[in-house]
């Protein structure tokens, strides 16, 4: 089983969360929530690997890792 690793950031002057993962190539993304930007990740993560040209294996999985200072 292969897995990648999404580190998701919080961005406090427009408060949102946003990646650019560094292990998928393609994945820059933003989010209001940090659940909504892990539904994005996991939507495109396996499409961007295939176009990519990198067949993601059955199981794949997305580690998120995410974030934030306090306020």
């Amino acid at each position: 089983m292969s897995s990648y690793a999404v580190h998701a950031h919080w961005d406090p002057a427009s408060a949102t969360w946003w990646t650019d993962g560094e292990d998928i190539p393609g994945l820059t993304c933003q989010a209001d929530s940090c659940e909504e930007l892990l539904d994005v990740i996991f939507e495109l993560g396996p499409e961007l690997l295939r176009d990519n040209a990198i067949e993601p294996p059955p199981g794949v999985t997305f580690a998120p890792l995410a974030g934030r200072a306090p306020r």
